[in-house]
């Protein structure tokens, strides 16, 4: 073709002055959105991830031990625990005295209640007197301004402690809200030293009041709460501890562990009132070792069992008091340094962007992205925070903006690939493979994908009746391949590869699928269903075998997703664990004498158009975590409801299971188990742990030994 074999020309020095003022106007574009109100949000957000990685590289801002307050909570330990266990929290109020007085006597700074009566059994009709132990202790502490009673406004009624009590401590005066300032993602990053009222004015708030009594300064405005990490950050004794510990006089723990310290009573249950918190992502279930008195601290009733994202809101008061004490508050970069150095980002990485090809620009854009996040965290070490998100988010839209633009305006090379390979690969990879030339090249991407591998049940039998015909035995196959991909087409998904008598199919990619996980399964039960016609009509009507079966298994996850191989042969194709979960979950099958399994990740974006029956926690052969699995029983509109009685049984069989329960789980599985291997599966198991019992850690896994 005239003119095909001329080199493009470089670029000139017009197209440069272009690229200058385009990259100068991004800049001063992304630097200005960066700096609206709305972004504030965005930069807070940053927060949570620096304080993750301080402590990930850091550790903890201090030890324990030189926390300014200290927390006494009512926790499960306290409810489980006599006197406190079966008697309603309202007439805890006596023993509730005995430990505010004990930790008065000890010395503390000032207490505080994150706790409110808003009812008393103290009035005629009900106990008469009953609450003068605690109105007394309160009017002690509360009158020497060593007492601050904490309440609730929730909208123009406020969740306040009975008015008995709050003239025995003083008044109003000595009430203070607990109010919490949560942003629009829910997480509690910010504190207010004082709380607006309806008249206009405002109050102090419940952690400044307790901090300015133990004399220390206020800040002028809001602050954002500077969280220490580590376990037991906040020292955190039982209520029903100290209660024991002042029954047995042991007045000296008291003065050890709270005197001159700020101490705040209140609830820190599994479930009333957890807030997330800015640390969210240093959270672990490793909260230390709690000091002890008299009572053994019991980790196997009382330990966490799993990690959190959420605390008690009694920490949360306790970090704004130590924010406070500590004067360490943290303080985003002002609009003029986010403006500038958003600005000043985007232009450098969009100038990067116009002089790299596109993959070696993202590679770039991380590398530069990971320095600016190294600069973040040796900020915040001194308490100031960097826009993180607007940063990421400006790098984004630059990298976007300027190779659409070269793509669309700069680029000349004419596409030629669709006439290569149109014949050779699935149009949707052709026209990939047009849009991005680039994606010929060895590698891939990390994507969400559904896989599918289904195997043939049956297959040895179909081979020893066809072995002096091997040529049968192909048409057999590749008829049932036929079928197969018909079903997993119709319904997007793309046929990887064929593995002997086993398919392996794909949803999400190469195009994306927001239903994936539907079209997998519903493609599966169409397969399962349409084997009968071609047993029927192939298998038994046309070669006269024994009829065939499927085993298949689902998995959801993400996964590789690209062109491997060798440099001079590749494939485009998905591979990782959750590739080989899905394939594991295909030969479980036969463990369970169920025909369909999916994994945890596709159950739980099913949503509830299909019937599901939860199977096992399973540790598949090649992994060490247990992963949940689940039978599809069918489409919910219809299963009928004999089958959808059996799955609820064996649901509740199962959690008697679950329960260590063996003996009462044996005997409800029995009552399955003449049609439902699963069933016979689980009696099995329940003997052999009646006999012998599992370990007091078990996870109630099972940890399949074969493929």
């Amino acid at each position: 073709m005239a003119g095909s074999t001329r080199a493009k020309p470089p670029l000139g020095r017009g197209n440069w002055s272009r690229r200058l003022l385009i990259a100068g106007c991004l800049g001063l574009i992304l630097g200005g959105i960066a700096t609206w109100p709305d972004a504030r949000l965005l930069h807070r957000m940053g927060i949570d991830v620096l304080i993750a990685v301080r402590h990930q590289l850091d550790g903890p801002l201090y030890p324990p031990s030189e926390s300014a307050v200290v927390a006494v909570v009512i926790d499960e330990e306290t409810y489980r625990t006599p006197p406190f266990t079966d008697t309603p929290k309202v007439a805890w109020t006596p023993l509730l005295a005995d430990v505010i007085d004990a930790i008065d006597r000890a010395g503390a700074r000032v207490i505080g209640l994150d706790l409110i009566y808003p009812t008393s059994l103290d009035r005629r009709g009900l106990l008469p007197g009953f609450d003068k132990p605690l109105l007394k202790s309160f009017f002690k502490t509360g009158r020497a301004g060593r007492l601050v009673l904490g309440e609730t406004r929730l909208s123009q009624q406020t969740i306040r402690p009975y008015l008995g009590q709050i003239r025995a401590a003083g008044g109003p005066a000595n009430v203070k809200p607990l109010n919490l300032v949560l942003d629009a993602d829910e997480v509690v990053r910010r504190y207010r030293p004082a709380v607006p009222t309806e008249s206009g004015g405002a109050v102090t708030s419940f952690a400044a009041e307790l901090a300015r009594r133990a004399g220390f300064a206020l800040p002028a405005g809001d602050f954002l709460i500077n969280y220490n990490t580590g376990p037991g950050d906040v020292p955190t004794y039982s209520l029903a501890d100290l209660h024991a510990c002042r029954e047995a006089g042991r007045e000296e723990f008291f003065a050890r562990h709270l005197a001159d310290r700020i101490v705040i009573i209140g609830s820190a249950l599994d479930l009333e009132d957890r807030r997330v918190p800015a640390k969210r992502f240093a959270l672990s279930r490793d909260n230390g070792t709690p000091a002890r008195c008299v009572l053994p601290f019991d980790a196997d009733r009382f330990g966490a069992v799993a990690d959190r994202r959420s605390i008690s809101g009694i920490y949360v008061h306790a970090a704004a008091v130590n924010t406070i004490a500590k004067d360490n508050a943290l303080t985003l970069l002002p609009p003029v340094g986010v403006f500038l150095l958003v600005a000043a980002g985007a232009s450098g990485l969009a100038l990067l962007f116009f002089l790299l090809p596109p993959m070696t620009g993202l590679a770039a854009g991380i590398a530069a992205l990971a320095a600016e996040g190294v600069a973040a965290w040796l900020a915040f070490r001194s308490g100031l925070v960097l826009p993180l998100g607007a940063i990421l988010l400006a790098a984004i839209a630059a990298y976007t903006i300027v190779y659409a633009f070269r793509f669309v305006v700069e680029d000349k090379t004419k596409r030629r690939i669709q006439h290569a390979f149109r014949h050779y690969l699935a149009p949707s990879l052709v026209d990939r493979l047009a849009d991005d030339a680039d994606s010929l090249k060895l590698g891939g991407e990390s994507r969400r994908v559904t896989v599918w591998f289904s195997d043939i049940v049956g297959y040895t039998s179909i081979s020893e009746g066809l072995r002096d015909t091997p040529e049968l035995l192909v048409e057999v196959v590749n008829a049932y391949f036929t079928t197969v991909t018909e079903i997993v087409e119709r319904h997007g998904g793309y046929i990887d590869k064929f593995i002997g008598d086993a398919v392996m199919a794909v949803w999400g990619a190469p195009l994306p699928d927001a239903e994936a996980e539907r079209h997998a399964v519903g493609a599966a039960l169409d397969c399962l269903a349409a084997l009968d016609d071609f047993n029927r009509d192939v298998v038994r009507g046309k070669y006269g075998l024994p009829a065939i079966g499927t085993r298949i298994g689902i998995n959801t996850g993400i996964a590789l997703v690209g062109n491997m191989g060798s440099t001079s042969r590749f494939n485009y194709t998905v591979t990782g664990d959750t590739v080989n979960l899905a394939a594991r979950l295909e030969g479980a099958n036969k463990t369970y004498g169920s025909l369909l399994m999916i994994g945890q990740e596709t159950a739980r974006r099913l949503g509830d158009a299909f019937v599901l029956r939860r199977l096992d926690r399973l540790v598949v052969k090649g992994r060490t975590q247990p992963v949940k699995v689940y039978e599809v029983v069918g489409r919910r509109a219809e299963v009928g409801d004999n089958r959808l009685s059996g799955v609820r049984a064996f649901h509740a069989a199962l959690a008697l299971y679950y329960r260590r329960r063996f003996a009462d789980a044996m005997a409800a599985f029995q009552s399955l188990a003449s049609d439902d291997e699963a069933a016979a599966v689980y009696i099995e198991r329940c003997r052999h742990y009646l006999a012998e019992p599992p370990p007091a850690n078990w996870d109630r896994a099972f940890v399949a030994t074969t493929k």
